[in-house]
C-alpha cells in the first residue's frame, strides 16, 4: 500500500456505505404480493464482522435512498451501528453522523456510487466508487474498487481499513488465534 493511500484510510473512524449497487449489484425482486429479494455479498458481510472483531474502532453505517426492510434485516445481523434507510438527500444523514461522532471529514469513508451519493463523496477522506457505477462517478473518488458492487467491493475497501492499521497478515492472525 502506498504512503498516501495509507495516511488516509488509517485516519478513518467510520466506514459509510450506500446500498444498491454497492453492497449489492443494484438489481432487487419484486413478488406480487409486494415481498422483495435482495442479494448480499457474504464476503462483504464478512468483511463487516472481521472490522468489528479487530477492534479498530471504525465505526459502521448504511445510508440508502431506497426504503427496505430487506436492508434493515441484514444490518442488524451484521450489527452495523447506524442505518439511514429510505434517505434521498444523504447529506443530512451524513451530517447526523459526523456530528453524533464527533467526526471531521477528512475520518469518514464513503463508498458510493450514483448521483445521489456526490455530496457525500465530496466531502469525505476518502470517497470510493465501484467500477459499475455510471462513469462520472469516478470524477468525485479517491479510489474505485476492482470488484464491482454486490461482489465484494465493500470486503475489499474493509481490507485496506485494516492494511491501513499495521501489517494485514498479523492482524488477520490475532483474528484467527480467537477462531480457533
Amino acid at each position: 500500500m502506498d504512503k498516501k493511500l495509507k495516511n488516509q484510510l488509517s485516519q478513518i473512524k467510520l466506514l459509510i456505505c450506500d446500498i444498491d449497487g454497492v453492497l449489492t449489484d443494484g438489481s432487487f425482486t419484486k413478488s406480487t404480493s409486494g415481498d422483495e429479494l435482495r442479494s448480499f455479498n457474504a464476503l462483504d458481510g464478512v468483511g463487516f464482522v472481521v472490522l468489528r472483531l479487530l477492534n479498530l474502532n471504525i465505526k459502521t453505517a448504511w445510508i440508502t435512498g431506497r426504503e427496505s426492510i430487506t436492508t434493515t434485516q441484514r444490518a442488524e445481523e451484521l450489527q452495523i451501528d447506524e442505518v439511514f434507510n429510505g434517505v434521498i438527500r444523504k447529506i443530512d444523514a451524513y451530517n447526523e453522523l459526523k456530528k453524533k461522532y464527533n467526526l471531521y471529514d477528512n475520518e469518514i469513508c464513503f463508498i458510493g456510487d450514483d448521483i445521489i451519493d456526490i455530496p457525500i463523496l465530496e466531502k469525505v477522506g476518502f470517497s470510493v466508487s465501484v467500477p459499475n457505477a455510471p462513469k462520472y462517478i469516478s470524477n468525485y473518488s479517491h479510489y474505485i474498487t476492482s470488484l464491482e458492487g454486490g461482489k465484494g467491493a465493500v470486503r475489499e475497501v474493509i481490507d485496506l481499513l485494516i492494511e491501513s492499521r499495521g501489517d494485514f497478515t498479523s492482524k488477520l492472525d490475532e483474528l484467527l488465534k480467537e477462531l480457533r
